[in-house]
């Protein structure tokens, strides 16, 4: 036979005749409800009824504290969240900042401040550009600004572009061309045009003395072997 159970959040439900005695969860409110009956548990059996402690009941309880307290907390974050926004909101109408040292939860501090140089420049400044004449001036300065800057541009693209469009050979085939034309001169007893050759390509890679040593001693030597032959 089934037992009623009444629960005082006014769910009124069946549990069975076993239950008797021990706490279940109302359906509705998922709070726990202890089964009352005349089949209930006696005293001296044993049991957890007898040793006075019931798993199903102390789990109910945990359960139930569990969820109260996560409803609580998730109440205090949306209390304090509205709060922070109202209070950023009046801190925005009123036109307040907030200092490093203050709490989220704490208004801004109304105290008028004492005009500094740059207050005082910038209010000066909004006085003259208010001026019709130096609005006039300021924007013709600007339309000459921007003309200079674009002749600039477009003088350092087509600069650029001529660079880029120039046949001829690259660095460093023009440097291996050099080289050998020094060896030759150099062999045929021609000190001058092989030093002039040097010359030429230390123009184009003023880096060549450090970058292959090797090589610039090996043309130097070629060079002064030349100009021993001619003397």
């Amino acid at each position: 036979m089934a037992i009623i159970v009444h629960c005082n959040c006014g769910k009124k439900f069946k549990a069975k005749d076993s239950l008797s005695g021990k706490r279940v969860r109302c359906p509705g409110c998922q709070n726990p409800v202890r089964v009352s009956g005349e089949d209930g548990p006696r005293k001296g059996k044993s049991g957890p009824a007898s040793s006075g402690f019931d798993p199903q009941e102390a789990l109910l309880k945990y359960e139930a504290a569990q969820k109260k307290k996560q409803e609580t907390a998730a109440e205090q974050a949306a209390i304090q969240e509205e709060k922070n926004k109202l209070i950023a909101s009046y801190d925005q109408l009123a036109g307040k900042k907030k200092k490093k040292d203050q709490k989220k939860d704490e208004l801004a501090e109304g105290k008028p401040k004492k005009p500094t140089v740059v207050m005082k420049a910038a209010d000066a400044g909004g006085t003259v550009l208010s001026n019709s004449f130096v609005k006039y001036v300021i924007i013709a300065a600007l339309l000459l600004g921007g003309a200079y800057g674009a002749i600039t541009l477009v003088q350092y693209i087509v600069t650029y572009t001529n660079e880029e469009v120039t046949v001829g050979p690259k660095p460093a085939e023009r440097i291996a061309a050099l080289e050998q034309q020094l060896r030759k001169a150099a062999a045929s007893g021609d000190a001058d045009s092989a030093q002039g050759y040097l010359d030429e390509i230390l123009k184009i890679n003023p880096n060549f003395k450090e970058e292959r040593a090797r090589d610039y001693d090996s043309l130097t030597d070629r060079i002064e072997n030349a100009r021993r032959k001619g003397s």
